[in-house]
C-alpha cells in the first residue's frame, strides 16, 4: 500500500501555475518571531515543567534543557499565529518525537509546549498518542514535504494565560 500523492501533486500543481494564494514567509522574520515567543514561553510556563531552564543550541534537537525531579527535562516550543481550536491535531516534525521517544527510554522528561494565539499548551510525550504521516508546506515559496507527527490537541494540558499574546 503506497502514500496518496494527490495532495502533494495538486499542491505543485498550484505553485507551478502561479495559484498558489497564500503569501510567501519571510523565513528569517519567522525564525526570529519564533525564538522571541520561545523566550516569553520558557519564562510564563518553565516552572509549571521543570526547573533551571536553559536554551541548547540552533542544531540541537529541542529548544530548552532543564530539571524535573531529578531527572533531565528537554522542551521544544513551536509558536502558532493561530488560536488552539483552529485544529484538532497539531503538527511536528517526526524526528523531534523520535528523539523525544528515545530520550524518554533514558529515564529523561520531554515536553512539548504550543504557543497558540490565545493560550499555552504543552503536554508529557510520555503520555502522548500520535499518527505519523506526510504532510507539506508552500507557504516558503517551494514545497516542502516532510514526516510529521499529528498530535491531538485534547491531550495537552493548558497553562495560564500569557498577557503578552502578539
Amino acid at each position: 500500500m503506497g502514500y496518496d500523492y494527490s495532495c502533494y501533486i495538486s499542491c505543485v500543481t498550484r505553485i507551478w501555475n502561479g495559484d498558489n494564494v497564500k503569501k510567501k514567509v519571510n523565513v528569517k522574520k519567522d525564525y526570529d518571531w519564533g525564538i522571541g515567543r520561545e523566550k516569553l514561553v520558557i519564562q510564563h510556563i518553565g516552572d509549571e515543567l521543570g526547573k533551571g531552564f536553559e536554551k541548547l543550541g540552533k542544531f540541537d534537537h529541542f529548544d530548552y534543557l532543564g530539571y524535573r525531579n531529578g531527572k533531565q527535562c528537554y522542551v521544544e516550543i513551536k509558536s502558532r499565529r493561530i488560536s488552539k481550536d483552529a485544529y484538532e491535531e497539531t503538527i511536528v516534525p517526526a524526528s523531534k518525537v523520535a528523539k523525544a521517544i528515545e530520550l524518554i527510554g533514558m529515564g529523561n522528561k520531554v515536553f512539548f509546549v504550543i504557543s497558540f494565539t490565545d493560550a499555552i499548551c504543552y503536554l508529557d510525550m510520555a503520555n502522548a498518542d500520535f499518527k505519523l504521516g506526510y504532510n507539506a508546506r508552500t507557504d516558503r515559496g517551494a514545497v516542502e514535504l516532510n514526516h510529521y507527527a499529528f498530535i491531538p490537541l485534547h491531550q495537552f494540558k493548558t497553562a495560564e494565560p500569557l498577557n503578552t499574546m502578539d
